[in-house]
């Protein structure tokens, strides 16, 4: 194998590999994820809040943006990074059963509920 062609190999080989990390770890794809409001996680490399404003239909994304959200909502948690709510699933979503999950002593602020979120580049 000639020298250029090795060089060649290794660029493309680094460029994979970082591309796998930039889509793996930083979450810069159109990656689904749920996260229970009242809790924090790692969205496209920055740790962003979620939060229950109005349980069962709005949430607020805390850290860079503070916007509050309904499904279908987006907001740019950095430059290169849009965050869409997909769904509010829980104990006080719209439907649910409230009396119920209230007597099995869920938080009056909705700390329960389920948060789908997606993020991706635009």
């Amino acid at each position: 194998m000639s020298r250029g062609r090795r060089i060649a190999v290794i660029v493309g080989g680094a460029a994979v590999a970082g591309a796998v990390v930039a889509v793996g770890w930083l979450g810069f794809a159109g990656i689904e994820r749920t996260v229970v409001a009242g809790t924090q996680s790692r969205i496209c490399g920055t740790m962003v809040g979620v939060s229950s404003v109005e349980p069962g239909r709005s949430v607020r994304v805390l850290g860079p943006s503070d916007a509050t959200l309904a499904v279908g909502d987006r907001a740019r948690v950095h430059a290169l990074c849009v965050v869409e709510v997909v769904g509010i699933e829980g104990q006080h979503a719209e439907g649910a059963d409230v009396d119920r999950a209230d007597a099995e002593g869920a938080d009056a602020e909705g700390a329960a509920e389920r948060v789908r979120l997606r993020w991706r580049l635009w």
